[in-house]
């Protein structure tokens, strides 16, 4: 175990960081689940860094699915375009 790090319910703060991502996706056993979640409720240091990487994957998701600017230039080009200049 690495200093500072804490076993609860059977997981040590590594092994609930090593699933973080299939547990926020959703790819875990419902058992392998209920021990993060129990590991999670005791250990508050996991639970502050699970709900930053929620809240960060969720903002990237938004970032990355808003449409992006079209460049002036491609604008413009299209305008004439569509106006037969």
């Amino acid at each position: 175990m690495r200093p500072g790090e804490r076993e609860v319910a059977g997981l040590t703060c590594s092994a609930v960081m090593a699933a973080l991502s299939e547990f926020v996706e959703g790819g875990l056993s419902q058992q392998r689940r209920a021990h993060i979640e129990a590991h999670v409720a005791e250990c508050d240091w996991c639970r502050q860094f699970g709900e930053d990487f929620v809240r960060l994957l969720e903002a990237m998701r938004r970032q990355m699915a808003a449409p992006r600017p079209v460049p002036d230039g491609v604008l413009h080009n299209l305008r004439n375009v569509l106006k037969g200049t």
